[in-house]
């Protein structure tokens, strides 16, 4: 079966290796698609992991857990994730129960063993865990009338913590800033939009960008979207001091909703997209991924065959920028895929086959990107080559990974995180 999945990467300076519209339909789907594993959840507490050697380490973290008893933050070292077939490693990865659905997470950029977690909408839900011991060390809740949207950002000195919820009450799109020394609310700005997902610190230290994705939702009907009709998604820059609006951008396919984000060093900005499709009036297809360059107007799509854009079901589910290479990849769990593009040239540079996939970060060197599914895997490939290294590729089966991963280190100085 491992020789049935395919990587493929294109050149984009070769005619010759640029992939046809037919060769590409041709080439994608011949590749066969892995069966989901049926892992049962085995999670306890804080099950057996290296954790007395994670100080100084990179890690894996993880959202994690298939229902209520077993939901968790988890995280595997990578270097027991990156030993090979050929080696003997029984390292499994540590788990501590939320009691709650996670989402997103953000890391401490002060404090290198804090992680956190935040409750998958519309949870009203986070968690402050100490990474060294393995121990929840502080909850935190939205405020009344509010849920939140699975994703904060921490800023630069780690004194402020920024979660992304709605007023669902009125609709409104907020940001909750929370003092880190006890995570109690000290401020609120507006997002200027309606259903904020994903937000980031840009390189300035100042600036956050918000991913407006225009849909509204209310705890009392779970996650069904009530404002189809008349969604607006957009990405906004907001002064992190002030919430003041500095900037705000929209696309062209007004039920294209804004998600998630990454940022390279330089500000760009990587989007994922997810098509409103029952909204539409028709069914042409819709370009998922684009990108935002410091100073630019507007939003660039990235381009794609036919084939591919409706490979991916109307869903990208997460994003991350290599900076070394400047390769932004992008997963579709409903497609059971991952695409790549390069974020200067706006050109596709590959994809790979993978069943349910949508955690997705990177090595701390770059040297490769991290993809994980719900039935427990984890595949790294080559930054370079775009291909797997299935001497690399680990399955858990008592893990079931959720939507994103997060590679930080501990050590204090010469901080990661992706």
């Amino acid at each position: 079966m491992e020789a049935m999945m395919k990587s493929q990467k294109t050149n984009p300076g070769s005619s010759q290796n640029r992939m046809s519209r037919r060769s590409f339909t041709g080439s994608l789907f011949s590749a066969a698609i892995a069966p989901v594993i049926a892992g049962t959840p085995l999670v306890h507490g804080l099950t057996a992991g290296s954790k007395e050697n994670n100080a100084g380490h990179e890690l894996w973290v993880s959202a994690q857990g298939g229902d209520a008893d077993h939901y968790a933050m988890s995280w595997i070292s990578a270097a027991d994730a990156q030993a090979t077939s050929a080696q003997t490693t029984s390292a499994q990865p540590t788990s501590v129960l939320s009691g709650f659905r996670g989402h997103g997470a953000a890391h401490h950029p002060q404090q290198a063993n804090i992680m956190l977690m935040f409750s998958r909408s519309p949870g009203t839900e986070g968690i402050v865990v100490d990474i060294s011991s393995g121990n929840i060390i502080q909850r935190f809740s939205s405020p009344a009338g509010h849920h939140m949207h699975g994703h904060g950002c921490f800023s630069a000195d780690g004194s402020v913590l920024f979660t992304t919820e709605s007023d669902y009450r009125s609709g409104e799109g907020k940001l909750i800033l929370r003092d880190t020394r006890n995570y109690k609310i000290i401020a609120e700005f507006l997002t200027h939009g309606i259903g904020p997902h994903d937000v980031h610190l840009m390189p300035d230290a100042k600036t956050l960008v918000v991913a407006n994705g225009g849909l509204r939702t209310h705890p009392d009907s779970g996650r069904t979207i009530l404002n189809l009709d008349s969604m607006q998604s957009s990405l906004v820059n907001i002064d992190s001091a002030s919430g003041r609006l500095l900037s705000q951008h929209t696309l062209n396919e007004s039920k294209a909703s804004i998600r998630h984000l990454d940022v390279a060093d330089d500000g760009t900005v990587a989007i994922a997209t997810q098509v409103q499709r029952p909204a539409m009036s028709d069914n042409h297809l819709v370009f998922l991924a684009a990108i935002h360059k410091p100073g630019e107007p507007s939003l660039q799509l990235l381009q794609a065959p036919d084939a591919l854009i409706s490979h991916f079901n109307d869903y990208m589910g997460s994003v991350v920028i290599n900076n070394k290479e400047r390769i932004a990849g992008f997963t579709s769990p409903r497609g059971d895929i991952a695409g790549f593009w390069h974020i200067d040239s706006g050109e596709l540079v590959g994809y790979h086959s993978f069943h349910d996939v949508c955690g997705l970060t990177k090595t701390r060197d770059e040297q490769y990107f991290v993809l994980s599914n719900s039935a427990g895997e984890i595949r790294q490939l080559s930054a370079i080559s775009l291909r797997e290294n299935k001497s690399l590729r680990k399955n858990y089966d008592n893990m079931r990974w959720d939507n994103h991963m997060f590679s930080i280190t501990t050590q204090a100085t010469g901080l990661f995180i992706s």
